[in-house]
């Protein structure tokens, strides 16, 4: 991995989405979650409905939109999970 990046996942829908499971994201001034979710919607712009249900975690720890970043961290997006009948 590049020097100022982070590596984002992807799972369920939201690859789906965006049409593959992880991408590396150059983090320019970007200091949060927050900040790489919204460069995110620049490109895909229906990522947007999921920003006050997704489920996020920093390197394997869940977390927040208002979680700080720093390059060589992982972020990983879950789309809402809904239980279902046995």
């Amino acid at each position: 991995m590049k020097q100022n990046m982070v590596k984002v996942l992807f799972f369920a829908s939201l690859k789906d989405l965006v049409g593959k499971s992880e991408m590396e994201v150059d983090l320019h001034e970007m200091t949060s979650v927050r900040d790489v979710f919204q460069e995110l919607q620049t490109h895909h712009p229906e990522l947007k409905k999921y920003e006050t249900v997704l489920l996020i975690a920093v390197n394997q720890e869940y977390s927040s939109l208002d979680t700080s970043i720093s390059p060589g961290d992982e972020i990983a997006f879950f789309p809402p999970v809904s239980g279902g009948a046995l």
